[in-house]
């Protein structure tokens, strides 16, 4: 099996830099609606490196390590609006297997950078 390889590099707009093809494009946003997700060996959800990448009305519980991770945002996306909106992080109830009595699960891990918002959760 061949290991994936990440892009090391955030997204960042230079609006100033013109010799770049695409100064002048906006970010795009990315919205991710209505996962229900329980009892998993890691996390119910996870987003690795990315921009303005937005999870709604999330469900998610009893999850190994979290309910829902991300990892890094980008530094440019814009008004503070990637995150975590309207949803229901559960990290442990009284359901549990025994595969999770070993755990110390998080409900929420947030980036290691700025720009990311968690609202109503």
């Amino acid at each position: 099996m061949v290991p994936r390889k990440y892009p090391c590099s955030p997204i960042v707009i230079d609006e100033s830099n013109t010799t770049d093809p695409w100064w002048q494009n906006p970010l795009i946003t990315a919205n991710f609606y209505n996962l229900t997700s329980w009892k998993n060996k890691r996390n119910g959800a996870i987003a690795e490196r990315v921009g303005d990448v937005r999870f709604h009305d999330f469900k998610v519980a009893d999850n190994q390590l979290a309910g829902i991770e991300f990892s890094l945002t980008g530094e440019n996306t814009g008004d503070n609006k990637a995150g975590i909106y309207d949803s229901l992080v559960i990290g442990r109830t009284s359901n549990e297997e025994p595969d999770l009595l070993s755990s110390f699960p998080y409900g929420i891990i947030n980036p290691r950078t700025d720009n990311f918002t968690v609202k109503g959760v």
